[in-house]
């Protein structure tokens, strides 16, 4: 088992660390703290796809889109989030869409042109897609769409989104099915949420209220069985579209903590206390070696879990990194916010900003609680029951 990157990655690595660094660290600092608009996150996205992280140029290699996604939430945690949902939509339309659809859309959303989001959670439900309430009933040749939506991540400055709901049709048959709404053709109205962290990544509200929407939007039109979304919520089967959020949200709480431990380090060797640098003391080393060591022990699992899910594999070592990861970053921007000591509490100096952005990685594609309850019944076979 080898361990030690390819020439190729580390090229990567160095390449794109100093163009976001040079580039988009300033706008995290002006911008990853205040409400996203549509205009500014077109305007954010379209420098990154040179490097494969949206559009035609994507990357094929699942350890190079690891490192896209670790480095660019060590700068910007809220873009990797907008662009990791809007490149997921332009996948999901890619694949699914009837042809008149995918020709309008596909190439907008892939380029940055429009931005797409996934409408699953509702007010009564949560990722349980079978127990959405939202619905679609066929009227001749459009839906009527009835509902509400609710913590949709990029919903606010969605062009697109697909929305999971429970179709009805005109011969009284009922089933899951995503439907593809553009806010262009069909309005719809949303609300953005204010959260402690992540804040220009925008989580929301959307609301449809007996909108029409065309029947070719719903993705698998025509095909028989089960839609797209039955086939990928298998409860006896991780999807790969949950293992692959799960492992970003694990990749971003790697980000996140390398930029906390490297700001950490830098304050250490400078402020001086008792006439010596603070990072000279035993308990400042201890509080940095755990630092360190948790993060690599993190990045290992999401790497290894990467790799995996590229292979169709890893419901389990996906919720292992989700889980470890993100309550990994929360512990390691807790202790560089230590390191700073009085100083680590003030906005001014921008780690208490990667404590609030860590503390959300937790919440989402599964608590730390669900995804020990994966990881339980693929050790054992058996969902768990309560008592």
């Amino acid at each position: 088992m080898n361990f030690l990157p390819t020439e190729e990655q580390d090229q990567v690595r160095t390449t794109v660390r100093a163009f976001l660094e040079k580039e988009m660290a300033p706008l995290d600092r002006e911008y990853g703290d205040r409400e996203m608009t549509p205009e500014l996150a077109r305007r954010l996205l379209k420098p990154l796809m040179p490097f494969g992280y949206l559009g035609p140029e994507r990357t094929d290699d699942p350890l190079i889109e690891a490192i896209l996604f670790e480095e660019l939430a060590r700068v910007f945690p809220s873009l990797l989030g907008i662009q990791y949902i809007a490149g997921r939509v332009a996948g999901s339309i890619d694949a699914g869409a009837h042809p008149d659809l995918h020709e309008r859309l596909v190439m907008p959303l892939m380029e940055c042109d429009r931005i797409g989001c996934f409408g699953i959670s509702e007010p009564n439900t949560g990722s349980d897609s079978r127990s959405v309430e939202c619905k679609a009933v066929r009227k001749g040749d459009r839906y009527v769409v009835s509902g509400t939506k609710c913590w949709i991540s990029n919903g606010h400055i969605a062009d697109v989104a697909i929305v999971i709901l429970r179709v009805r049709e005109e011969d009284g048959s009922e089933r899951l099915g995503e439907l593809v709404i553009d806010r262009y053709e069909t309005p719809f109205e949303s609300r953005d949420i204010e959260t402690i962290g992540l804040r220009a990544w925008p989580l929301s509200e959307l609301f449809f209220d007996g909108i029409e929407v065309p029947a070719i939007n719903l993705l698998g039109a025509g095909r028989p069985g089960a839609s797209l979304l039955a086939q990928r919520t298998d409860r006896r089967r991780q999807a790969p579209d949950f293992r692959d959020a799960r492992c970003m949200c694990a990749l971003a709480s790697c980000g996140i903590a390398q930029r906390a431990l490297e700001m950490a380090l830098g304050y250490v060797k400078e402020r001086k206390q008792f006439g010596r640098e603070i990072g000279r003391f035993q308990l400042v080393q201890a509080l940095l070696a755990d630092m360190a060591m948790e993060l690599e022990a993190a990045r290992l699992l999401a790497y290894r879990a990467r790799q995996l899910i590229a292979m169709r594999l890893g419901d389990a070592e996906a919720s292992m990194a989700k889980a470890y990861a993100t309550e990994m970053a929360v512990r390691v921007t807790s202790k560089a916010l230590e390191c700073f000591g009085a100083m680590g509490l003030t906005r001014e100096a921008y780690i208490e900003r990667l404590y609030r952005d860590a503390r959300m990685w937790i919440v989402p594609d599964g608590t730390a609680q669900i995804q020990r309850l994966v990881i339980g019944r693929e050790l054992t076979g058996f969902s768990a029951v309560h008592g």
